[in-house]
């Protein structure tokens, strides 16, 4: 019974990751990138690199977020921080002007009645030193990638996010009956033995599998939870009858610590759908200076944005931290102060959590979990590297199926044995070269080019399909080297291109910020493994002709 056990689980192991391996493997390389989707933003509208923040940065800011203020009911300031060197602004327009837009151009109706209500979004960056307005190449930059791992791309949204969401669910089968197969698995984790065939294969697939086997859970399970609503809707449909914004209402209720801060909320959403007339915003820089000295107090050297808001005929400021002082801080439910804009009294203070309710707390501490929204640059790094150790579980076990079964089909052909070959090398390798055309697309594409934004995502596309349609056309042993050796050349030729078009002097390499060299140094890297595999697939395939 034992054994029978064992084999089930066994063949489920297997084909829960092979059927959905290849997406899962996209989903982990362009999620573990996503850890660094600021500084990917930034490398790739090197316009802001000039940027220097001073100690003018936040008269800058105040004076400059009063000026933009006039035109939205709404602003978001963010400061110059350690992964970002701008200041940066975003709004919505003010209905009103926006809907005399809407009537010159003619849109869909669906497109139109959603602008009408929400308003043309605008994104403003500032010279933190100069207070000069910086308008940057048009880029999704690491945005792209973000959205891809969970909403893929051009694919109605609702059956992306189910297609990632079922692949997710199979990768936590994966993991657990992983976990139940591999007898020895933890004292596997001290093992590794080179060129031993599909043994190395194991070895390699199960070192990265146990060293951040508690982060591999962690990653898999939030990310269900965060999918909870589009996967699980039924209690939420039978109790609010589908109304999502009076299920938010009520969680909002539940979040709330104190009367006061639950009657502000009441009534701002009152004013969201009542009051719709532009204010005169009742708000100086003096008043905003007033408020983000008493928020230093609270917050030394930690100010990191803050938001204004045309509330009930006055102004309210909330300012927020830098960095998050715990888990429980999700895009709901924030650390923040707020003041009235006018007085520059304190009208309530949110220090997560604020609720009482486990199951809240534990939904927003496993979606901030996944996203790192608390880390700091080390234990990003760290959650960046328990990300890549997921990369190479996934492509191990791939390779894996392959290795395990390549005598037993040397002679026999098998379609589906050809399939996964060729979509192994597609995928493993193919989205490293799409990541690496899409970043050298966005220096060689004129920074002013219509539609730029589009032609970079094409050009990752484009290279990704020639990746498989090279290694459905090629022998597959030739294929490997040959895509291997084009990633390294991609990724070499990154620094390179991007010292070319950056970089108008001596002096402004050399000056370069760190943000330069620490991109340099993983394109460098990258290539470098790249190198060392095709070479040592290049020796292997030397050998087996001598033999």
């Amino acid at each position: 019974m034992e054994k029978s056990f064992r084999q089930s689980m066994r063949w489920l192991h297997t084909y829960s990751g092979l059927i959905v391996g290849w997406l899962l493997f996209a989903v982990f390389v362009t999620g573990t990138s996503s850890y660094y989707r600021d500084e990917i933003n930034l490398w790739m509208k090197p316009e802001l690199h000039k940027s220097k923040p001073s100690e003018k940065t936040l008269d800058i800011a105040q004076k400059k977020a009063l000026e933009v203020f006039e035109k939205s009911n709404n602003l978001y300031v963010t400061l110059p921080n350690s992964r970002s060197n701008v200041i940066s602004m975003f709004y919505q327009e003010n209905s009103k002007n926006r809907e005399k837009e809407i009537k010159q151009k003619r849109v869909s109706e669906n497109k139109t009645s959603q602008r009408k209500k929400k308003g043309k979004r605008v994104f403003k960056y500032y010279d933190a030193s100069t207070a000069e307005e910086i308008k940057p190449r048009e880029t999704l930059g690491g945005n792209f990638l973000y959205r891809f791992h969970f909403e893929l791309y051009n694919i109605p949204r609702f059956t992306a996010r189910w297609i990632v969401g079922i692949a997710t669910m199979s990768m936590l089968v994966a993991i657990i009956t992983g976990i139940i197969i591999h007898k020895r698995i933890f004292k596997d984790i001290f093992v590794f033995r080179p060129k031993k065939g599909v043994r190395s294969w194991m070895d390699l697939h199960i070192l990265p599998a146990v060293a951040a086997l508690p982060f591999h859970i962690m990653i898999t399970y939030s990310g269900l939870v965060l999918f909870m609503r589009l996967m699980m809707p039924w209690a939420m449909d039978t109790a609010y009858n589908g109304d999502f914004r009076e299920y938010r209402e009520d969680i909002n209720k539940l979040q709330t610590k104190s009367l006061q801060k639950d009657t502000l909320r009441k009534m701002d959403n009152k004013v969201k759908k009542i009051d719709k007339s532009p204010l005169e915003p009742a708000i100086t820089q003096e008043s905003l200076k007033k408020i983000l000295n008493q928020a230093s107090i609270h917050w030394p050297d930690n100010i990191g944005g803050f938001t204004l808001s045309k509330e009930r005929k006055q102004v309210i400021v909330e300012v927020r931290p830098k960095k998050a002082s715990t888990i429980f801080s999700s895009k709901f439910e924030r650390e923040a102060l707020k003041y009235d804009g006018k007085t520059a009294k304190l009208i309530s203070k949110n220090i997560p959590p604020s609720s009482n309710s486990i199951i809240i707390n534990t939904h927003t501490a496993l979606g901030s979990l996944h996203m790192a929204r608390f880390a700091d640059s080390t234990l990003r790094f760290i959650f960046f590297i328990c990300g890549l150790s997921g990369v190479v579980l996934a492509g191990s076990g791939l390779i894996l199926w392959i290795e395990k079964r390549k005598k037993k089909y040397e002679k026999k052909k098998s379609f589906g044995f050809w399939l996964v070959e060729k979509l192994n090398l597609g995928t493993i390798v193919g989205i490293f070269i799409a990541i690496g055309v899409y970043f050298i697309a966005n220096r060689i594409i004129p920074a002013f080019e219509e539609n730029r934004q589009s032609l970079e995502i094409n050009a990752f596309f484009l290279a990704w399909l020639f990746s498989y349609i090279h290694a459905f056309l090629r022998d597959t042993k030739k294929a490997w080297i040959e895509q291997l050796i084009a990633a390294t050349l991609i990724f070499i030729f990154i620094p390179i291109i991007n010292i070319i078009t950056t970089a108008k002097s001596f002096d402004t390499f050399i000056n370069r910020d760190s943000l330069h060299f620490y991109f340099d140094l993983y394109f460098i890297i990258s290539a470098a493994i790249f190198a060392l595999a095709s070479y040592i697939l290049f020796k292997r395939a030397k050998r087996s002709l001598q033999c």
